[in-house]
């Protein structure tokens, strides 16, 4: 099942998309929802993030060739960036920023289904309701002193998901693309990663209770270019085979 949320007459509704056609979602996403009413082609309607979690939970250093990688790390390195920071799949990234640089990363994302603690890993796979894409937005870190990303990560608007949450989705063998105005800034396969999504959520459970909607990054592949860094008007697009596109365009904040 293809979940999103739509921008109805009262604010966001559930939805669910087959062959390109969004119906109501009656009942509840997480548990025994049922297709309604037709509303629309998917293309006509103005989307929202299919979720709107509490905390995202991000890995860094998950593919080989990342930065910082190196042969004695033991466990996933994670950062937090806000719920607020997440926005849809058409809308603007906007930067509040107006002397750092920022970029693009794109991601595959696990969207948490039950509340999760001190899980196994069979327990970690059947809390997943689903995977959806999304673009981890990064600004400069200013003489390294954002020692936990809190700025650099968590700006409004600074993690687009979408367009839509796959509940039957199997993350094994996908590639993962970026692309800037265009050109492929990113590429890498889900399976080159190095913490899978199981291991990731039972090790977080541990210290860490999931609730449901709370959503793990779970790292973006390695540069195919140098950076690129966005300007006014570029269009960032996050391609996660299976999941659609999911894309931004970024502004600079006006006063």
């Amino acid at each position: 099942m293809k979940i999103v949320r739509y921008i109805g007459a009262s604010g966001p509704q559930f939805g669910i998309v087959e062959n390109g056609v969004v119906s109501d979602l009656e009942g509840s996403p997480l548990s025994n929802p049922s297709k309604g009413r037709e509303v629309g082609s998917l293309d006509s309607l103005k989307l929202a993030a299919p979720c709107t979690p509490g905390k995202i939970i991000a890995m860094g250093i998950n593919f080989p060739g990342a930065t910082g990688l190196t042969k004695t790390m033991k466990e996933p390195l994670v950062f937090l960036k806000a719920g607020t920071s997440v926005c849809g799949p058409q809308d603007d990234i906007i930067s509040p920023f107006g002397n750092l640089n920022i970029w693009g990363e794109c991601e595959l994302a696990v969207v948490v289904g039950k509340r999760l603690r001190n899980v196994n890993e069979a327990e970690a796979r059947n809390g997943i309701l689903g995977f959806t894409a999304a673009n981890d937005v990064s600004a400069d870190n200013i003489e390294d002193w954002d020692h936990h990303l809190a700025r650099s990560k968590s700006a409004d608007t600074f993690c687009p998901l979408g367009p839509w949450i796959d509940t039957e989705y199997s993350p094994l063998n996908r590639v993962i693309e970026g692309f800037q105005n265009g050109e492929l800034i990113r590429r890498g396969n889900s399976d080159e990663r190095i913490w899978r999504d199981t291991h990731a959520i039972a090790w977080l459970s541990t210290w860490m209770t999931l609730e449901p909607w709370d959503v793990l990054l779970t790292g973006a592949p390695t540069r195919v270019v140098p950076r690129r860094y966005l300007k006014e008007g570029d269009e960032f697009v996050v391609r996660v085979d299976g999941l659609g596109e999911l894309r931004n365009r970024f502004r600079e904040k006006r006063s």
